[in-house]
């Protein structure tokens, strides 16, 4: 596996800090609201719930955090990372 940059400003962890948990979010929206399936007007309200949760600064820190203990070690961050995603989920549904 590529290492990962331990930068929090490189292109992977921009992905890697609200990804998962947009398109969860999105996911369980569109499968509460069967009638309404414009994916972009999900999209565009699960980026900005994201956005205004605070859980974007939270798994910031998160993955900082991770990042310093474990530095480019893919199989050390993979299921932090993951982990991350299941604890900040923002659709508990």
């Amino acid at each position: 596996m590529p290492p990962l940059s331990t930068s929090m400003q490189s292109p992977m962890i921009l992905i890697i800090k609200g990804s998962i948990l947009v398109f969860e979010y999105m996911y369980f929206s569109l499968q509460v609201n069967p009638e309404e399936q414009d994916v972009e007007k999900h999209f565009k309200m699960a980026v900005k719930e994201y956005q205004t949760s605070g859980v974007q600064d939270k798994v910031t820190a998160l993955i900082a955090v991770a990042f310093q203990e474990h530095g480019e070690n893919v199989e050390a961050l993979c299921p932090i990372l993951v982990d991350i995603a299941k604890e900040n989920q923002m659709c508990k549904l």
